[in-house]
């Protein structure tokens, strides 16, 4: 009776077991499904980060290639009719992949300012297969130096040029746009031709336009202020709202770059040895000034520079280049005996009194003056928008 016992007690044993077994291999099981599952959501989100991740970096250099693309076409596409000055937007790619630059208009600071907002594109496949990424670039109106590009006329102007009375002018002349000649029967124009790209009085019209050569206004401010070889930086007065007018009336002699930022008057005998005079304002020569310009044209070309008004109504003469960024006008005596004249427009009276004669400075011709090139947009700063 015992043994049977003890064998019925074995028995439930075992059968209690296999209760375990199968439970043991539901958990397993479970456990199993559930790594499963697991691992296939951590690959699934893996592979939705990893897409994310790629076309939104897609998207990054699309923006980038955006920016950089209109650079390039500001500066130097020949299809940009509107050079510098373009404003709109600009596409590029196709339709799952592409960037959109807006340009915008100048803000005339100074300094002068553009913004490009380039937004690139990558759109396609799906809900996690597209990407957007925005990127926001300032531009300055910088200069760069251009091989070829020099002072190789006698005087040139970047809009219309009028000459009125007796004139003598030794070396080419050309406008890259209207010339009028008032007095063919006294203008002298002696070894050179006249040009110009639109209608001409005297010479050649309708000729291609030609590159004025521009200033870097910020290389020859950074000049005077280390005061290199005497010059001098002429800084803003406060007690003049921000403006300066740098008179010169005690006769000196000067030497090195002088910066004014503002007007110029000239009332006295001035001696230019070697230097020049570069003013963000108007320069004007009073009745009473006379300039003595004796710069070597090798090792100091230019002379009397502006980005207002040049005006003379004394006396200028002996080597240099003369140029500004807007009209020139002679009421007075202007001799260059070797040099040139640069201006965005030009009146230029002889006669009666006033004597106008030029004679160019043929060393000009293989001199590429360090400070002047073409202008371009350059970056100034970059942030990601979005």
């Amino acid at each position: 009776m015992k043994k049977n016992n003890k064998k019925y007690r074995i028995k439930n044993i075992l059968t209690y077991q296999k209760g375990m077994a199968l439970l043991a291999t539901l958990i397993f099981s479970f456990v199993i499904v559930t790594m499963v599952t697991a691992l296939l959501i951590i690959t699934s989100n893996d592979s939705k980060l990893s897409t994310l991740q790629r076309e939104s970096t897609r998207a990054f250099y699309l923006a980038e290639t955006g920016i950089e693309k209109s650079l390039w076409y500001l500066n130097s596409s020949e299809e940009n009719t509107l050079g510098l000055y373009f404003v709109g937007t600009l596409h590029g790619g196709d339709a799952t992949e592409f960037y959109d630059v807006d340009i915008s208009e100048i803000d005339p600071g100074p300094p002068e300012i553009k913004t490009l907002i380039s937004t690139g594109k990558v759109v396609g496949g799906g809900e996690y297969n597209k990407g957007t990424r925005k990127i926001e670039v300032k531009l300055k109106k910088g200069i760069t130096p251009s091989l070829g590009l020099n002072y190789s006329h006698a005087i040139f102007t970047n809009k219309d040029m009028t000459l009125h009375g007796g004139i003598s002018i030794h070396g080419n002349i050309h406008s890259n746009e209207d010339l009028y000649v008032s007095s063919p029967t006294v203008f002298n124009l002696e070894e050179g031709i006249a040009t110009a790209s639109g209608s001409n009085d005297f010479g050649e019209g309708n000729q291609p336009t030609q590159l004025f050569p521009a200033i870097d206004w910020d290389y020859f401010q950074g000049l005077a202020e280390r005061e290199e070889d005497g010059g001098h930086y002429y800084d803003e007065d406060p007690s003049t709202s921000g403006e300066t007018t740098k008179v010169f009336n005690v006769p000196e002699t000067l030497t090195g770059i002088h910066y004014i930022d503002g007007n110029v008057v000239i009332k006295t005998d001035l001696i230019l040895q070697n230097a020049a005079i570069f003013a963000n304002g108007t320069i004007t020569v009073l009745g009473n000034g006379d300039i003595t310009l004796g710069n070597a044209l090798a090792a100091h070309p230019l002379a009397l520079v502006a980005k207002g008004n040049i005006t003379i109504g004394g006396s200028v003469h002996g080597e240099g280049i003369i140029q500004t960024e807007a009209e020139f006008t002679n009421n007075g005596n202007v001799n260059i005996q070797e040099g040139a004249i640069y201006a965005e427009l030009g009146v230029f009276n002889g006669g009666g009194g006033v004597a106008f004669n030029v004679y160019y400075g043929t060393a000009l011709a293989d001199i590429t003056v360090p400070g002047t090139g073409i202008p371009i947009w350059k970056k100034i700063s970059w942030r990601e928008i979005y």
